[in-house]
């Protein structure tokens, strides 16, 4: 690997390409028409909730499971009818499975001696992968011996040791506390970008695949919604269900028109919002408008008049301190708006039943389908 294993010759710029895949268990649909290629030497992230198809199309690279059509190929060679086994893939599961009665050395190089490697070829890539994971040092060790994020290394090492052309990696932080969390998954993006190994992992958390992944499929009920970079999603989402998954967003029902060669968004609460006329392509009809919280201005006496910026006058039904931040909840017509305020020493809250007037950057509204 590129610079890191690069003395023991593996290609791991390999591209991994599905097209049209459809997988049923039974009378259940669960994978619908799935198109994606996923660049060499990428960082990609299945994202999406519980029972979305994510994991299943994870386990079908791995050739742990069947499509009725469609095909998988990996670094230009079609494996949708090869066992996994040689399909020259690595797979970290959620639960690591290490075996408890074995060292962690004997653990990582357990897969290198089932293909009978010649001993001291284990003992080297042992090391290598050990060292990798900065767990050489407790290489006698056995798993009830290691903290959570020290087995999951362990679990990543015997993963890498066997030199997969593609690291797999369901859900592999899930098992952690939230603080490890965020640790393990930098070790991990270190790691991948000292591999330059094609990386493929599922996640449900959001922030999980916005910090890590060079794009993302978010997924819902078998089909692809969207697939981009993490800013283009959040940026601009394809549908509400992209908006709503990717962080906290504010919604407006409603109908879009054209008045005198204007955009204009009659919301169903009575609100008329104009829309600026980007070069996207719009179209008459029932859809809605989206913002995010932090792009909400709050001012309790003076409104804002800056350029390009909508009013609205609501009323303060709730707040909560997040730290960094205050997130308001504010009553405009009957429909709720989130706007957080950032935090600043010695601020006090607003209270609730206070009138508000809001201020939204033009520029910051987002206009999606259902």
């Amino acid at each position: 690997m590129n610079n890191t294993l690069h003395e023991s010759g593996i290609d791991s710029t390999v591209s991994v390409k599905l097209e049209d895949i459809n997988l049923s268990f039974g009378k259940t649909h669960v994978l619908k028409g799935i198109d994606l290629q996923i660049e060499p030497g990428e960082f990609f992230a299945f994202l999406g909730p519980s029972g979305c198809g994510k994991t299943t199309l994870l386990r079908l690279i791995a050739g742990f499971e069947s499509a009725q059509t469609g095909q998988v190929t990996i670094g230009g060679k079609e494996v949708s009818y090869l066992p996994p086994w040689q399909r020259n893939l690595g797979m970290v599961f959620q639960s690591y499975a290490l075996w408890p009665h074995m060292t962690i050395r004997k653990n990582v190089a357990f897969g290198l001696e089932e293909r009978h490697i010649p001993r001291n070829e284990i003992n080297r890539r042992t090391d290598r992968a050990l060292e990798l994971v900065g767990l050489l040092e407790l290489a006698d060790r056995r798993p009830s011996q290691l903290s959570g994020g020290q087995q999951q290394r362990v679990a990543l090492a015997r993963t890498i040791v066997i030199e997969p052309q593609v690291l797999l990696l369901d859900e592999p932080l899930s098992n952690l506390d939230a603080k490890l969390r965020i640790q393990m998954r930098h070790e991990l993006l270190n790691l991948q970008r000292k591999l330059s190994i094609t990386t493929i992992f599922v996640t449900h958390d959001q922030e999980e695949a916005n910090t890590i992944a060079d794009r993302i499929a978010l997924m819902k009920d078998g089909v692809i919604q969207q697939k981009g970079t993490p800013v283009e999603l959040y940026d601009k989402p394809a549908n509400r269900f992209v908006a709503d998954f990717l962080g906290t967003a504010n919604f407006f029902e409603g109908k879009l028109k054209k008045l005198e060669n204007r955009w204009m968004f009659q919301a169903d609460n009575g609100l008329v919002i104009p829309v600026n006329d980007n070069g996207d392509k719009k179209n008459s009809g029932n859809c809605c408008v989206v913002f995010r919280p932090q792009n909400v201005n709050v001012t309790v006496d003076d409104r804002n008049n800056a350029n390009n910026t909508i009013q609205f006058r609501g009323t303060v039904s709730s707040n909560e301190f997040l730290g960094s931040t205050i997130r308001y909840r504010v009553t405009v017509r009957g429909d709720d708006i989130f706007a957080d305020v950032s935090h600043q020493q010695g601020q006090r809250l607003i209270e609730n039943g206070t009138s508000v007037n809001l201020g939204i950057d033009q520029n910051q509204i987002m206009v999606v389908n259902d």
